[in-house]
């Protein structure tokens, strides 16, 4: 086991890509192994904070006090047969799926920055742009090996529900305790996930670092599309774009079936002509959309099928970018990740700690959603752009406040959030609520909510040492 007590050498481990700034350790610990770290924990009292890659948006590694555990020697990809992938906690993205390139399988879920890590992306439940048809982290975690912060351990595979106790190699048991709570029905990855018979499993998949450890992780793949149709289309109404995804909507398991529907409202597409000059003057709203296509026998016909949709609904295609081939596909998702890289570049070099909403509400609130954002930021001068997935209802708002507007940016998000949750909505749809979005969380469950996660927390960390002032 490697142990860092240096200021120094701890230091690297107190940033991520929030730019929250003000954590402190005692130490660094890096097992070289689950075993290793299980004996560690069973002879260590002080509050615990597990560091991913450091690329989270809302501080959850970062500690105020206690000791970093660092998974990053747990790295090892095994293939598991068919449809199947064993990882440690610290492999990254990127890496799982360079493994898997060769074969006939893919990882779905595809958050935008790539070298996190899938511990960290099974702790916040990620999901990325393909949400809207694949889902989920969450949808793909078929068993785990993880320990509780008193060096329990246990392999929870799926199937195992809350109404059977949770068993520990050491012959322990928890129960899940008796409470009344239930998660948002919305895309949502705000706080513990609860539902009535769940999985044990789903409990841990989203709870930001405070109830487990992920020491190992087998993931369920599916079959690599042989293709991808995809486009960009440009507006020149905001509305234009917003009126056609309940359109699409309707046509799921038709002609029309994607997979990804992401928005980039005037400010963005405003910045990303610095990479990409080609973007129409125009055009105040942007959309990208991908269909996977599982034989590429079948490609012209499903891009036929868009052609005709897109034309029966006047939208403007000789403007529009549809891939030609392989690196147009990818272009287009670089397009797609470019947008929040570009405003967390400009989020350091500003040393801004980033204030962008995470939210999403059910489907037949979307246009009211919609509405509401345009005329919240339109009455204020705070400057923003919006991204974000669509298909899920789910836009991320990165408000841009000049120094002296700081508060004036707060009361936005405050005014969004409030309406948001008269709405059934969440709080965070992906990113997890961490230490930056407590607030909002506590609002969004009401105190009889946060008094039986708590309990939930209780039964799993009674002395609340593991991921200390991330959710409660």
């Amino acid at each position: 086991m490697i142990r860092k007590i240096k200021p120094e050498f701890i230091a690297p481990y107190l940033r991520d890509a929030s730019n929250f700034s003000g954590g402190n350790a005692e130490e660094v610990v890096i097992p070289e192994s689950s075993d290793e770290l299980a004996d560690f924990l069973k002879k260590e009292t002080r509050p615990i904070t597990i560091a991913g890659a450091g690329t989270g948006l809302t501080a959850s590694r970062i500690p105020s006090g206690g000791i970093i555990v660092s998974l990053e020697r747990l790295n090892k990809i095994l293939d598991k047969g068919p449809g199947k992938v064993e990882v440690g906690p610290a492999v990254s993205l990127n890496e799982l799926q360079k493994f898997l390139a060769p074969t006939e399988w893919f990882y779905p879920p595809n958050p935008t920055e790539t070298w996190a890590s899938l511990g960290g992306n099974l702790a916040t439940n990620a999901s990325g742009s393909r949400s809207y048809k694949y889902g989920v982290t969450r949808n793909y975690v078929d068993e785990v090996e993880l320990l509780l912060v008193d060096g329990r351990k246990t392999s929870l595979k799926r199937g195992l529900r809350i109404s059977e106790p949770l068993t520990f190699t050491d012959g322990s048991e928890i129960n899940f305790p008796d409470i009344k709570y239930q998660s948002p029905v919305c895309k949502n990855a705000a706080g513990y996930f609860v539902q009535p018979d769940m999985d044990w499993l789903d409990l841990f998949i989203g709870s930001d670092g405070t109830l487990a450890i992920f020491t190992n992780i087998i993931l369920r793949l599916a079959p690599r599309p042989d293709d991808f149709v995809s486009g960009v289309l440009f507006f020149k109404e905001e509305h234009s774009c917003w009126e056609l995804i309940p359109k699409i909507k309707s046509m799921v398991n038709q002609n029309i079936d994607p997979c990804s529907l992401e928005y980039f409202d005037h400010n963005a597409l405003e910045r990303l002509k610095s990479k990409y000059t080609n973007i129409p003057d125009y055009s105040r709203a942007a959309m990208f959309f991908e269909q996977d296509v599982a034989k590429k026998c079948d490609y012209d016909g499903v891009l036929e099928n868009w052609y005709e949709f897109l034309n029966a609904e006047e939208i403007i295609l000789e403007d529009s970018w549809f891939a030609q081939g392989p690196k147009d596909v990818q272009m287009f998702q670089n397009f797609r990740h470019d947008a929040p890289v570009l405003i967390n570049e400009e989020n350091s070099r500003a040393g801004r700690v980033k204030l962008g909403t995470d939210m999403a509400v059910p489907d037949e609130y979307f246009l009211s959603m919609m509405e509401l954002y345009r005329e919240t930021l339109n009455d204020n001068d705070v400057d923003y752009i919006i991204f974000g997935h669509l298909g899920d209802n789910h836009l991320h708002i990165n408000l841009l406040p000049e120094d002296s507007q700081g508060d004036k940016a707060q009361n936005i998000y405050d005014t969004l959030v409030d309406q948001i949750l008269k709405w059934g909505g969440t709080v965070s749809a992906e990113h997890g609520v961490g230490k930056l979005k407590k607030d909002y969380f506590a609002k969004m469950v009401g105190p009889n909510g946060l008094k039986e996660l708590s309990k939930v927390k209780r039964c799993l960390d009674p002395q609340n040492r593991l991921g200390v002032g991330n959710i409660l």
